[in-house]
């Protein structure tokens, strides 16, 4: 027979499953939104950037399961298709939700993921996750570190004027929680300047006035508290934001009740946060709305409403069972009621606002000192003593743990300054490196002025020194062709006029002819000469030697002198400046020209071109005996011969004797060449 299990331990294995299956299943998500159904259907399945469209869409009403469920689902996507952008920014969104709903110890380990994931992607993004992991951390009581991490952001992105703004308020909140209220005011009111001319909607100027209000209330400056909180929520009103206007409208009550004669008002601000939370299902700000509207009217003297909206606070915070709600709401009615004399009813409710889960120190010392007083009521002196005991037992832990917290506030408040003095420190480092560079800039961009306006300075000065030049030398062109070949063809001009004339017989017009002739080869012996000495091609010692003996055995190779020609090219420079090559050949010329003239009686003329150190030394001279009378210098020949010399940096000597070892006439010439 088969064995069977009990029944009741069937359902124990049942009970123990359930956690397991349930969880296991994978929960349905809400739907997509109408405006992005297109986004999300364009592709099979979703793509991830179009599921993160979704889960920031449901940001907006703060809709658990439509931002988790959407940004996990985008998360997987992401990695499925090695988008490790888009998976970032999905880790980011689910734990910048969880900060917001008050978990930041869920929240900092995503938004840890997150950083990993953005490293390499735009700044923007990466700013945006060290800012809300910032606001995390300052959330779990280590401010220093998010100070840093705001440093940072604001460097990544600092053009992102609605962050920088969110990150000054969020710094406000720093010290505001270390009760540094001067330097929280200083930094929401650079918020607000930050964020000025921001479109409708955007930036944190709402919440930055809000927060300012708070400040102002708590160093009790109740005027100044209450422009800013109206200021706040007519932001919060054009934007839509009923979770800030139900908060805020509650810190205005609360400014306006420490106000004289402002019991009304107030009154009227509790129950409009009463009926916006109650409209838009804000659940959790119910029971404080109802807390503030008992003590209003308990103060305007209307005890059963106080009463019953007092009891209505205890009765939400019970059902809502979360820790540390309930013991205020107790703590509240039991003084009300301590107040009225109803001290039994008192003492319970002290009673059970001791063993409410998450009740505090303060309220434990509150709920003893009702209950000392009920038992002084009823004269149970003994009592009431054991009461003043325990309540001095609780008051000494209170001030042990205001210590410790003092302590940390020290501590915290040490570590801002740290990070502050990090921070600026970062900032002056930042501003030296900037001046730098600008400096740095500016001499670049002198240096590049002054280089540009140099080279150019030195262009125009080449360009008018070759401008003087080409002048020059077109003038010397000019010069040269009107001496050189001007005369011959004037001659030759007026020849042909004459033998056109028919003036001469015909005799006489074959020697006009063989004139004509004449002229005309030494006209084109001399134009050949003049674009010889200008053309850059013959700028070489070897094309004047090969000029030089075209010239002398030219002029004198058919007549009864001996020509001696001496130079050697292996020993003269290659190259010559095309100025000295013209006035040595052209000075060459002139000093043959002179041997075939006034030296009939030569038998032979010597030539010699050699090197001297850094100077060229040219010799011409016959052997004619020299005449008993000088003849007359007549003529320019010998002049020009040493202005040419002259013109290039050497000079010239002329005359009979003038060569060593040659008495007869000879021209000696030394011109520079280094």
């Amino acid at each position: 027979m088969a064995q069977r299990y009990p029944f009741g331990f069937c359902w124990i294995i049942l009970l123990l499953l359930y956690p397991i299956v349930g969880f296991s299943q994978t929960v349905p998500l809400p739907p997509v939104p109408d405006s992005l159904r297109a986004v999300v259907s364009a592709t099979s399945p979703p793509a991830a950037a179009a599921l993160l469209r979704v889960a920031q869409a449901y940001m907006g009403p703060f809709d658990s399961a439509g931002v988790v469920g959407y940004a996990r689902a985008a998360e997987r996507a992401a990695h499925r298709t090695h988008q490790p952008h888009i998976a970032g920014q999905a880790l980011d969104l689910r734990g910048d939700y969880y900060r917001q709903a008050g978990r930041p110890a869920l929240a900092l380990p995503l938004l840890q993921r997150a950083g990993q994931q953005l490293i390499g992607a735009p700044a923007r993004l990466q700013a945006e996750t060290r800012y809300h992991l910032g606001m995390a951390l300052g959330d779990l009581g280590q401010p220093g570190r998010a100070l840093v991490l705001y440093s940072e952001a604001g460097r990544l992105d600092p053009t992102n004027r609605e962050l920088q703004a969110q990150l000054l308020n969020s710094t406000g909140l720093i010290y505001a929680r270390q009760s540094q209220l001067d330097s929280a005011a200083a930094c929401f009111f650079r918020s607000l300047r930050r964020a000025e001319g921001l479109p409708a909607g955007t930036g944190p100027a709402a919440a930055t006035l809000g927060n300012l209000g708070r400040v102002y209330l708590r160093q009790g400056r109740w005027r100044e508290s209450a422009r800013y909180l109206r200021r706040g929520m007519a932001l919060e009103a054009a934007d839509l934001d009923t979770m800030g206007l139900a908060s805020s409208w509650q810190f205005l009550g609360e400014a306006l009740l420490a106000q004289p004669d402002s019991l009304a008002a107030a009154l009227a601000c509790f129950r409009r946060s009463e009926r916006l939370a109650r409209r838009s299902h804000l659940a959790n700000y119910l029971p404080a709305a109802w807390l503030l509207l008992g003590k209003t009217y308990e103060q305007r003297g209307q005890l059963d409403s106080a009463q019953y909206y007092l009891m209505r606070a205890v009765a939400a915070q019970q059902a809502r069972g979360a820790a540390g709600t309930l013991a205020p709401a107790l703590m509240a009615l039991a003084e009300f009621r301590g107040r009225r004399g109803q001290w039994p009813a008192a003492e319970q409710a002290a009673r059970r606002a001791e063993v409410a889960p998450g009740t505090t120190l303060p309220l434990r010392a509150e709920g003893w000192e009702v209950r000392r007083r009920a038992a002084l009521a009823r004269h149970d002196y003994p009592a009431a003593y054991a009461a003043l005991v325990r309540q001095q037992a609780v008051l000494d832990s209170v001030r042990a743990r205001d210590n410790q917290q003092l302590t940390e506030l020290m501590r915290a408040a040490y570590e801002t300054d740290e990070a502050e003095a990090q921070v600026n420190a970062l900032r002056h480092e930042g501003e030296l490196l900037r001046l730098r560079q600008q400096r740095l800039l500016l001499v670049l961009v002198l240096g590049a002025v002054l280089l540009l306006a140099g080279a150019g300075l030195l262009l125009s000065a080449y360009r008018r020194r070759q401008l003087r030049q080409e002048l020059a030398l077109r003038t010397r062109l000019s010069a040269d062709l009107h001496d050189e070949v001007g005369g011959l063809l004037t001659q030759i001009s007026m020849q042909t006029n004459l033998l056109g004339a028919g003036l001469y017989s015909p005799a006489e017009q074959q020697v006009q002819l063989q004139e004509v002739a004449t002229a005309s080869r030494a006209a084109a012996a001399q134009l050949q000469d003049v674009v010889w000495g200008y053309d850059a091609h013959n700028d070489t010692t070897s094309s004047l030697l090969d000029r030089m003996r075209d010239y002398a055995y030219e002029l004198l190779g058919s007549g009864e002198r001996t020509l001696l020609f001496t130079a050697d090219a292996a020993q003269l420079p290659p190259q010559l400046p095309m100025e000295t090559r013209r006035a040595l050949y052209l000075i060459f010329k002139e000093a043959l020209h002179n041997v075939a003239k006034h030296a009939p009686l030569a038998q032979q003329v010597s030539v010699t071109l050699a090197a001297a150190e850094a100077e060229l030394v040219l010799t011409v001279a016959d052997d004619a005996p020299a005449p008993v009378r000088a003849p007359r210098a007549s003529g320019h020949g010998l002049r020009n011969m040493a202005a040419r010399a002259e013109a290039v940096g050497g000079s010239c000597n002329a005359g009979y004797g003038a060569v060593p070892g040659h008495p007869g006439w000879g021209v000696w010439v030394r011109v520079p060449v280094g």
